[in-house]
């Protein structure tokens, strides 16, 4: 009997069954498509020995003019800056101040401090450096700590020394300074828990989708060589590159010049045309409330200067489809702005109206503020039960993986899911968390230059303390299932 060719269709097929998807591929891991044959997928090398507290969020990288490469890495307990394998702390202070009389209180052979503050305002994980304390307990207490078990009457905190104390006392001296970083967020969702918390039938038996405190997540981006960042929902912090990478970012508030620098914001980025810096959910001048569907931007080439002036072009506008905004990101000639339910492109016009928004899309959706990617001009996105993409008219994206990504997600961890583009593969890879997971097990691939899928399963180690890059060496594939 003559050999036959055997030919199967590129792409793994997952809306119908195995048996139904005959000559196609139904199942996969670690492997991609290429002119329309499987291969080993590549895998994930450790860029860096040196290991960041926290779950990271955030990674945004950018070049000085001094050559330096430069990495921005937020994490839910600090903000740093990466730079040849090391991690520079340049988390803001929030506040400093000298504490009472012998804030420290020691118990012979335990490492456990408590701290006296009755300010407040600290919450437990958060980081603070004491300078200026004295010896007590055979400790002297002057350095970085992290805060934990906070007292009921939130005046008091524990920290752990470096050793056990020789004794039982109370002491620092009189001249304690403790310099409080950024309150930590937290590193997941937090979902409702109770009988109706979630819609009927979703997640765990009593578990909703909806978050009593969502994850902490950092936006930043470039004003130049210098970046401005902050956590989602607080406020603006920049840092210089012309100082040290150890120095900490301070708020754009604090910068001489500033004007109405807003207080919050969900979202913020530079814009290609002019360099503004546009912040998409913030506060109203002189309102002390966060409004999620507004936007305001700074004057033109001027990150201090937000107050609306016949002599500038700082400004705002409020979307009126939605509820808020989720994420905005510079496209060609245009910035596009998500809010829960809908799409808008956001256009510079100049003075005096500067900033113009056109509805593009109602009825759409997008499952969190990293879910959207560019990739030869296209905008490709993850809603909450389909894909889409914006190529100047808005689509949703043909996808043989729908069942069996929607039905096995993570409602309560929607904002884990980041998009990502591998260009020298036509690729759109989106990572996400598996239903039964509240960490990023699982990513599926959009090849958009041969219009297929593929999926697989990864333990991303962003998450726990280091970085991992892209690796061209060629791993098995654990799964490949034809028929």
């Amino acid at each position: 009997m003559p050999l036959q060719k055997i030919m199967f269709k590129p792409g793994v097929n997952r809306e119908n069954t195995r048996y139904t998807t005959e000559g196609g591929w139904y199942d996969c891991d670690k492997v991609r498509f290429r002119q329309g044959t499987p291969e080993k997928i590549g895998g994930w090398v450790r860029i860096s020995a040196t290991t960041f507290l926290g779950v990271c969020r955030s990674l945004w990288n950018w070049v000085t003019l001094g050559s330096q490469n430069l990495l921005g890495v937020g994490t839910n307990l600090k903000f740093y800056i990466e730079n040849g394998g090391g991690y520079n702390d340049i988390t803001p202070i929030r506040a400093t101040l000298t504490l009472a009389n012998n804030p420290f209180a020691t118990t012979s052979g335990s490492t456990t401090v408590v701290v006296t503050d009755a300010t407040g305002g600290y919450a437990n994980g958060a980081f603070v450096t004491f300078s200026g304390a004295t010896s007590v307990g055979g400790l002297t207490l002057n350095g970085e700590f992290q805060l934990s078990t906070i007292g009921t009457s939130v005046t008091t905190y524990n920290i752990t020394a470096s050793s056990a104390a020789s004794s039982t006392a109370t002491g620092g001296g009189a001249a304690v300074v403790a310099a409080y970083q950024l309150n930590p967020g937290p590193a997941y969702a937090v979902p409702l828990v109770g009988w109706g918390a979630g819609a009927w039938g979703s997640g765990t038996w009593g578990i909703g989708a909806t978050s009593v405190d969502a994850l902490r997540i950092w936006n930043q981006n470039n004003f130049g060589q210098d970046l401005i960042f902050g956590p989602r929902g607080g406020g603006l912090y920049y840092w210089d590159a012309t100082t040290s990478l150890s120095t900490r970012g301070v708020l754009v508030s604090s910068l001489a010049g500033a004007s109405d620098v807003p207080l919050f914001q969900n979202f913020l980025l530079v814009s290609d045309i002019s360099r503004f810096v546009l912040v998409f959910g913030t506060n109203e001048i002189g309102v002390g409330t966060l409004d999620p569907m507004l936007i305001r931007w700074s004057d033109q080439e001027d990150a201090v200067q937000w107050t609306p002036a016949i002599t500038n072009q700082a400004g705002s506008v409020r979307l009126s489809h939605g509820s808020r905004i989720v994420t905005a990101m510079q496209s060609r000639q245009e910035i596009i702005v998500w809010s829960d339910s809908s799409l808008y492109s956001l256009q510079y016009l100049g003075p005096p109206y500067v900033w113009s928004t056109q509805l593009l899309a109602d009825g759409i959706s997008i499952v969190g503020p990293n879910a959207a990617a560019i990739a030869s001009g296209v905008t490709y996105w993850m809603g909450i039960d389909k894909f889409y993409k914006y190529d100047g008219r808005t689509q949703t994206l043909r996808c043989d993986l729908l069942q069996y990504i929607f039905s096995d997600l993570n409602q309560a961890q929607y904002e884990q899911v980041f998009a990502s583009t591998n260009e020298g593969f036509n690729e759109i890879w989106w990572f996400y968390c598996s239903e039964s997971s509240n960490e990023i097990d699982k990513y599926a691939v959009y090849n958009y230059g041969e219009d297929i899928w593929y999926y697989g399963e990864t333990r991303w180690g962003v998450q726990r303390g280091l970085i991992l890059a892209y690796a061209t060496t060629r791993l098995l594939p654990r799964t490949v299932t034809t028929l």
